[in-house]
C-alpha cells in the first residue's frame, strides 16, 4: 500500500468531478486500514472514506485530508438451518457482482437490487433499495473500524438503525466507523418479491432468480443511464415523506399523485412523479447538468464542475418547493 498525493479524484465518483485528495490510498485488506488510520491521525488530518464513489459529490477544491479507497474484497457463504445462508462480504466487493454470484448459486434475497452501482461497504450506509427490496431487509450484522480509536465492532442489524435512504452510518457518530465487511442472510428457497411496476408481469409461481434478474436489468435500463460512460449518481434525491394532511392537500390538486404509506402514518411522494408532471422538468438541462430523459429522479453530469451540479440541484429543490411546498433532500452526501 502506498499513500500519494494530489491524486484527482474525479474518476472515483460516478458524477465524474472532484479536485485533488491532499493524500490518498488504497485498502485491501484491515490491516491496511489500520496504517492509514494511524497515519491519519499522526498528520492531525480528516479521512474520507470512498468505496465506488456512487453516492457522493465531491468540491472542485479537492479534499484536505486522507482520502481512503475501500478494495476490501472477499466472498464466504454459510449455510445454516432453514434454508438460510449466510454470507459475509468484503465493503470492497462490487455489490452487483455480489448479486449475481448469490444468483448463481441460486440464493434468493438480492435480485431485485440488480445493476445498482457501487460497493457492498455503501449498500447498509444508504439503505440501498429499489423495486420494493432494501438491503436493511437483509443485513445480519455489519463489522467496521473506528476511523479515530482503531476499535473494531460488529453492528448487529438494530444497531445500524436503518430507516428510509438511511442509516446510523450517515449521522456524524456513524462516518467515523468504515465498514470492512456485510454479512447477509439469503434464502435457498423461492421468495420472489414482484409488487413493484414491471415486476408484477412475472408469474410468482414460476418466475425464476434470471428472469427477476433480466425484468429489472430491463427496467433500469429504461430509466437509468450508464454510469460506466455518463456522469451520474443514479437517484439524486430521496423520495420525500409528508404527513397525511400535506398528501391529502396535494391529491385535492394532483388526484394521480402516487403515494405509499409508511408505518408512522406518513406518506412516501413519488418525486419523480412531481418533476415529471408537476414541475415539467424530465430532460431539462441547464449547461453541462441536466435530468435524465427517461427518468426525472436522475441527474446527469457532463460536465467537470462540482459547482454546476450542485446549482442545479439547488435549481431544482427550489422548483419542487414552489410548487408542492415540500423540501426535498438528495441521497447523494455533499463533502
Amino acid at each position: 500500500m502506498v499513500i500519494r498525493t494530489g491524486v484527482k479524484l474525479a474518476p472515483y465518483t460516478t458524477l465524474k468531478v472532484g479536485g485533488p485528495a491532499e493524500h490518498f490510498a488504497e485498502v485491501t485488506s484491515a490491516a491496511e486500514l489500520q496504517s492509514v488510520r494511524q497515519f491519519a491521525t499522526q498528520i492531525a488530518a480528516p479521512i474520507l472514506l470512498l468505496g465506488s464513489g456512487s453516492n457522493v459529490l465531491i468540491p472542485d477544491q479537492g479534499y484536505r485530508g486522507v482520502v481512503v479507497i475501500n478494495q476490501i474484497k472477499g466472498i464466504e457463504y454459510q449455510p445454516l438451518a432453514a434454508g438460510t445462508v449466510r454470507v459475509t462480504i468484503g465493503a470492497g466487493e462490487q455489490l452487483d457482482d455480489v448479486v449475481a454470484d448469490t444468483l448463481s448459486r441460486g440464493y434468493w434475497g438480492l435480485e431485485n437490487l440488480s445493476q445498482i452501482p457501487g460497493t457492498v461497504g455503501a449498500a447498509p450506509i444508504q439503505n440501498v433499495g429499489a423495486y420494493g427490496v432494501e438491503v436493511s431487509a437483509l443485513v445480519d450484522s455489519v463489522q467496521a473500524v473506528s476511523m479515530s480509536t482503531g476499535h473494531v465492532r460488529t453492528f448487529s442489524n438494530p444497531d445500524c438503525q436503518f430507516a428510509y435512504r438511511d442509516s446510523f452510518f450517515k449521522t456524524d457518530a456513524g462516518r467515523d466507523w468504515c465498514i470492512t465487511s456485510v454479512t447477509m442472510l439469503l434464502q435457498t428457497e423461492r421468495t420472489p418479491k414482484l409488487e413493484y411496476g414491471d415486476l408484477q408481469q412475472l408469474d410468482p409461481a414460476t418466475c425464476t432468480l434470471a428472469d427477476i434478474r433480466t425484468k429489472v436489468t430491463e427496467i433500469r435500463s429504461t430509466k437509468f443511464p450508464d454510469w460506466h460512460t455518463v456522469g451520474t449518481a443514479g437517484s439524486f434525491f430521496k423520495n420525500p415523506i409528508v404527513s397525511a394532511e400535506h398528501r391529502n392537500q396535494l391529491l385535492q390538486q394532483y388526484p394521480s399523485l402516487p403515494t405509499f404509506a409508511m408505518p408512522d402514518g406518513c406518506y412516501k411522494i413519488s418525486l419523480g412523479w412531481v418533476l415529471d408532471h408537476i414541475c415539467g422538468v424530465r430532460g431539462y438541462t441547464d449547461g453541462a447538468v441536466g435530468l435524465y430523459h427517461n427518468q426525472a429522479l436522475v441527474l446527469i453530469n457532463t460536465g467537470d464542475l462540482a459547482t454546476a451540479i450542485e446549482a442545479f440541484a439547488t435549481q431544482i429543490a427550489d422548483l419542487v418547493y414552489k410548487k408542492t411546498a415540500i423540501t426535498i433532500e438528495p441521497e447523494v452526501r455533499f463533502v
